[in-house]
């Protein structure tokens, strides 16, 4: 039977989503053992964490970092600064390796090590883009249309064959876009177009997508790592549906900024994610009300740093 984890490794920890996910397990009292590049910026933890220098390419880093853990939580993705999709730019082989024979040689040593469960932050890129209005559950067959989607995809395979080969408990998290106040604060989303409300311009990006705090990622995470038995494979994340014109409304009634709203979007949203699973964990996201506190803070953050 699966224990509550004291020591969880994790990759990615410096990023976006990571220092959410660190967080939440800090509160916890967690011991957190986190693998990061020489240049990354380790500051803004709550609590002291046990770095291991390396990236996936470097065994013996990931030898380390699972040593002494409950279990792993894979969140690192090696990519051309600022693009996701398409983030392979010109050197496919090495993004490969980086990424796909990277979380495999984790895979590896988290094996070797004697962990029994492992977390992977998956992506809806493991389905096509399709047309408006589809929704898709955690049972739908995935098909990639980029090579982001499909490195995510090929490691959910894995995933698989690890828990039906090697006995491990496994789970991938399929998450939409992620927001949330960060470290630094001018990291997180919709910090420009605050600044531009602030800075009086006129926002027209139509722009908008499906959208998770990340608190609640973390909360996911965390619930996942406590299940008595991991009973599920893959879990669905995803919670509003935020245009650019919501954050801008929102930001000129924080701000006491009246002007005008960018159009609403043209195309509704597609590939939505239906989040079945999520009752089996009994989680409820965060909805309008974490969105709007995000929004007046970032607000708040943005008067203060213009001071």
């Amino acid at each position: 039977m699966i224990q509550v984890p004291q020591v969880v490794a994790v990759t990615g920890a410096t990023g976006y989503v990571g220092r959410f996910v660190i967080a939440e397990l800090q509160r916890q009292g967690v011991l957190v053992q986190a693998l990061a590049r020489p240049a990354s910026d380790r500051g803004g933890f709550a609590a002291p964490v046990a770095w291991v220098t390396g990236d996936l390419r470097a065994e013996q880093a990931l030898v380390q970092l699972v040593s002494g853990a409950d279990a792993v939580v894979h969140l690192a993705y090696e990519h051309v600064p600022g693009r996701y999709r398409g983030g392979e730019g010109a050197d496919l082989a090495a993004w490969l390796d980086a990424n796909l024979t990277g979380s495999l040689r984790l895979l590896l040593a988290a094996r070797d090590a004697g962990v029994r469960r492992f977390v992977f932050l998956s992506s809806r890129a493991v389905f096509s883009h399709t047309g408006p209005g589809r929704a898709l559950d955690e049972s739908h067959p995935t098909a990639p249309d980029t090579h982001y989607g499909a490195y995510k995809a090929a490691v959910e395979a894995f995933l698989r064959s690890f828990a039906h080969v090697k006995g491990m408990q496994t789970a991938a998290i399929r998450a939409t876009g992620v927001y949330g106040l960060t470290w630094l604060v001018q990291r997180s989303k919709w910090w420009d177009l605050i600044q531009a409300v602030l800075s009086g311009q006129v926002v027209t990006s139509t722009r908008g997508g499906t959208e998770v705090h990340g608190e609640d990622v973390a909360r996911v995470v965390w619930s996942l790592l406590q299940q008595p038995v991991l009973t599920t494979d893959v879990i669905h994340l995803s919670d509003l549906y935020v245009t650019h014109r919501d954050i801008v409304r929102l930001a000129r009634e924080y701000a006491d900024r009246p002007g005008p709203l960018p159009d609403p979007p043209i195309s509704p949203p597609c590939n939505v994610l239906v989040c079945r699973r999520l009752a089996e964990l009994g989680i409820t996201l965060g909805g309008w009300p974490a969105l709007e506190r995000t929004i007046a803070a970032l607000v708040h953050a943005a008067k203060q740093s213009s001071r």
